[in-house]
């Protein structure tokens, strides 16, 4: 008999090979002869919508397209910080005091602004448009600077990465939670009635072939996941099932 496995434990990776690892198993020993194939057929759709909905759930908040936003406001932010350290150097007094409050005023949110994460960056670059376009003293620093084009380059392309990592955001929000466990319940189903079918199967043959060599792939297999969640309970590790 097909060994018991506790489903509901593993986690959707997992649960998404353990399942594929089921088919594949299954197709190989010809659904047609083990007299499973309406049962086959069923759990491989459910497997199919369990995936995708995971996919979508799982995919990264990092498109090229974002990337790409990310480096255009980074290359901003180094260029100025660049520029204004350099001319904090000048030979020029007004130049050289201008330039010093404008690299005091990076100063204060560290040394590696680019460096941050995507939400922090965003904010940090957002506070220095606003100071740069607010406080007097900035405002003409960065005139006396011609430093206007900077300015206006900073914030556009900052205020372009943050609208399009919001609607990243919004798009895989439509992956919910709730919708993914209802599809793993139905499949859940759907691998039982299979189990029950290659089962009954089995007992009904008096454990004859194909569904003796079926069944003991089946069980090597589940031994594996069986092991994992083992490990998993007696907290010594245990990694996704990847094949």
């Amino acid at each position: 008999m097909i060994n018991n496995l506790a489903l509901q434990t593993l986690r959707n990776g997992e649960y998404i090979q353990f399942i594929t690892d089921t088919l594949n198993i299954v197709s190989k020993n010809n659904p047609e002869k083990l007299n499973v194939s309406t049962q086959y057929e069923a759990l491989r759709l459910a497997k199919d919508n369990v995936e995708k909905l995971f996919k979508i759930s799982q995919a990264s908040l990092v498109t090229e397209e974002l990337e790409a936003m990310d480096k255009r406001r980074d290359d901003a932010i180094t260029g100025i910080s660049l520029q204004v350290q350099s001319l904090s150097y000048s030979a020029d007094a007004v130049v050289n005091k201008h330039g010093k409050t404008l690299s005091a005023h990076l100063a204060l949110f560290g040394s590696s602004i680019a460096r941050e994460n995507y939400q922090s960056e965003t904010t940090i670059l957002r506070n220095i448009a606003n100071d740069w376009k607010n406080k007097p003293e900035l405002q003409e620093a960065v005139s006396a600077l011609n430093l206007g084009s900077w300015l206006t380059e900073l914030e556009t392309a900052n205020n372009e990465f943050n609208l399009a990592y919001i609607k990243r955001n919004e798009e895989l929000a439509m992956a919910p939670t709730e919708k993914l466990k209802e599809l793993r319940n139905t499949a859940n189903s759907l691998y039982y009635k299979l189990r029950t079918r290659i089962n009954s199967n089995l007992d009904i043959n008096d454990g004859a072939e194909p569904w003796a060599t079926t069944v003991n792939l089946l069980n090597q297999n589940i031994s594996t996941y069986t092991l994992l969640q083992t490990r998993r309970t007696a907290g010594t590790g245990g990694t996704e099932v990847t094949g």
